[in-house]
Parts: structure tokens; sequence; C-alpha cells
């Protein structure tokens, strides 16, 4: 469109909603937001009554020219109030895939059919599969014909086209996440629909392949709640500790071929010692620069032990009197950076939408199909993350699928 990048502003509905909440208050006809945990609905509700506003339509008109819409599919009922009231003031064009919608189990959820397709006008459909085009045009000429079987609700058989077909029985076959490890090249991603299996599958590849934490970081927030509670003695506090560490790094057992390391033993051991006395921070990041440092561990939830650390060390420094104040911070500078990427990952549908990787791996493919919500669409935006091979494990080579809800 040849805009120059300066004239271009970035944003999502929510934060920009709550913007506009914050400079118009009166207008907004809702309480005060909260200043960390806003009431979304409010937020947006609060932006629907601010946008009929001649004052504030004025304000729009000399900000924007054009307001582009992308991943429309995920919006639901109060954020589409927004776009039509935006549509209203200033050109507006939305872009969304209905097939990647998976967020079913929203309230507020809108239908395409019913709602976007007849709220604008459709321009045109996007067919070609470019994304392909520079990787493996037969793969994306593969998935984008599955997308249209899943649409119609007809059978997948997995032997048919461009990827690898392995039978199995078993959710955690390991072949699947290792033959032809050397050979690939790039990045690799796992993704199976439950969280707990991700973690599961990720400590059964002894960390080869890591299982990425949410923005959320609901763990690192259980373990902060745990840590800051006015009972919490020093020895709750290491029980705390080791339980999340338990879920984030798997030991193996010493053996003539991995030896361990008896001094790291004996310091790995007075630490937590020290941590049940003492009870500090500082006790508790000494226990994981040991327990991470053992030969024979292998971390498996690496982002959930950076962000306890980094949490932890915000305490040490003084910058924070709680652990559940620095884990927020510390969640509130990854909601702007996001993560770093890895090479090899496990996590769901969810986490993973809207990125991409050489490869793609589907354990138990047969799990998709009973999926509550969203089934079709869930195991359609995993495959579509592959760009150069994808590999699908499965009881049986055909799956079937309901018809999605559009």
């Amino acid at each position: 469109m040849h805009v120059p990048s300066e004239s271009v502003v970035v944003d999502t509905i929510a934060s920009w909603a709550r913007r506009y909440v914050q400079a118009f208050p009166s207008r907004s006809g809702r309480q005060a937001l909260h200043p960390t945990k806003p009431n979304w609905d409010d937020v947006y509700l609060g932006a629907v009554s601010i946008l009929q506003s001649p004052v504030v339509q004025e304000v729009i008109k000399a900000s924007y020219d054009r307001v582009l819409i992308d991943e429309y599919q995920d919006c639901e009922q109060y954020q589409h109030s927004i776009a039509m009231w935006l549509s209203c003031i200033v050109p507006t064009v939305v872009f969304g895939d209905p097939m990647q919608g998976i967020f079913e189990f929203v309230e507020t959820k809108i239908s395409w059919n019913t709602t976007v397709a007849t709220s604008f006008t459709p321009a045109f459909d996007l067919v070609v599969p470019h994304r392909w085009a520079s990787a493996n045009t037969e793969l994306g000429r593969w998935i984008a014909e599955t997308r249209q079987k899943l649409m119609v609700g007809h059978p997948i058989d997995l032997r048919d086209g461009p990827i690898t077909y392995i039978q199995s029985n078993d959710a955690f076959d390991m072949s699947l996440f290792f033959d032809g490890f050397e050979s690939r090249s790039g990045t690799t991603a796992a993704i199976n629909c439950w969280r707990k299996t991700c973690d599961q599958l990720a400590k059964s590849t002894k960390g080869a392949f890591q299982a990425i934490e949410e923005i959320a970081a609901r763990r690192l927030m259980d373990f902060a709640d745990i840590w800051d509670m006015p009972e919490s003695t020093p020895q709750a506090r290491a029980d705390a500790l080791r339980s999340l560490v338990d879920d984030a790094i798997t030991r193996a057992a010493p053996s003539p071929e991995k030896h361990s390391d008896p001094v790291l033993d004996v310091e790995t051991y007075a630490a937590w010692a020290k941590l049940s006395v003492d009870g500090s921070a500082m006790n508790a990041l000494d226990v994981l620069t040991l327990e991470r440092s053992h030969p024979l561990s292998r971390t498996f939830r690496g982002e959930l032990i950076a962000d306890t650390r980094r949490a932890l060390n915000e305490l040490v420094e003084g910058r924070h009197h709680s652990l559940v104040t620095a884990s927020e911070a510390v969640r509130q500078r990854l909601s702007l950076t996001g993560r770093a990427p890895v090479a090899r990952t496990i996590s769901t549908p969810l986490l993973l939408k809207g990125l991409e990787f050489d490869h793609v791996l589907i354990p138990d493919a047969a799990h998709y199909t009973k999926q509550r919500f969203a089934a079709a669409k869930l195991f359609y935006v995993a495959i579509s993350r592959a760009r150069h091979s994808l590999t699908i494990s499965s009881k049986s080579p055909i799956l079937e699928f309901p018809v999605p809800n559009l």
C-alpha cells in the first residue's frame, strides 16, 4: 500500500480501546478502570459509547485515514461493535479466516457467516496459499484442500498428500519426535490440544522439545501467591518451589554412562536446606541455579524457570515488595516483548496460532476429533503452522470431524 511506516499505528483492539477510554473517561459512561486488571467488557463498552460522541468522531477522523483490523475471526461481540462504529467514521477493512476462529468457548463470540459477512461487504477470498510458495508448494496445496474438506465435514485421509503418516496407538510415541531429528533444520513444533499433555510430552523428550508458557504465566502466579501468603513459612516456600521445579525439570537416575556430581549434589541439598530455614528470594535463586546446572537435569519448561528467576530477582533487587507484584511486572514485560523463539517447541494450537514453523509434528491426531469446541478449526490451525514438512501420528489414517461452526 506504500504507506510510510511513520504514518502507521499498530495496536490491539484491547489496548486501543483502553487508551481512548482513559483519554475520555467522562464520555465512556463507565467506572474508572483498574490500573492493572481492567474489566475488558467495561473497556469495550466504554469505547463503544465514546465512538458515538461527535467530538471523538472528529478526533478519529483527524487521526486516521483508514482502519485495518486483522485476525477478525477472533473478535468477540463488543470488539465487533467497536469495529462497526469505526466503520461509520473512517473506511474500515477487516481481514480474517473463519477456519481459524478457535475461541468458540467465549460466550460473546460472533459468527463469521451471520455477523461478519453481513456487516462488511466481502472483497475477495485468498485462494492461493502464498505462504508456501517459497517453502513447499505441494504441502500448501494439500493444506488448502484439507481446509475445504474440513469446512464441509469430509473425512481426512492422512495417507494422501505430501505429509508423513505414522500409525501409532501411543500418544507418547517418541518416534514422532526423534525419527529424522538430525535432518530437521530450522524450527519444529509439536502441537497438541491439551496443555498438560504438552508438558508431559516435553518431559518425555527430556527437554529436547520445550513446552512454552502462556503470557498469563499462571504457574508462576500460583507459585507467587503461595510465596506471599502471610502464613507462608520458609518450609512452605521451599515446598512450593520444589513443586514448581518438578513441573519444569526432570532428573535422570545416575548410570555408568551418565554420572552424577557428588559435590553439586551436596551444594544443592544445602541450598534447599537453607531455603527451608531462611525462605529468602536469594535462597530460591541459588536453588534454581544449582538444579538447572546439574549434569543429570533436563529442563523441559525453560520459560517457566526463566520467568521465576526474573521475578525472584526483582525481589532481591528491591524493585518490588511481593513476589506477586514482581511476577506481574515480569508478565507485563512479556506481554509487550513476547517470548523468544525456541528451535523445538511443544504447545497448543491456541498458543501457536499466528506463528509458523519449518516442521510440524501432530501427536495422536485423533484427539483433535474429540475436542468439545472447534475441533476441525483446531486441527486446521495445527497443520497450517507447517512450512516445509508435516508429520502426523494417529491410530487410524482416517480422521472425521464435525462440520465447523462458521
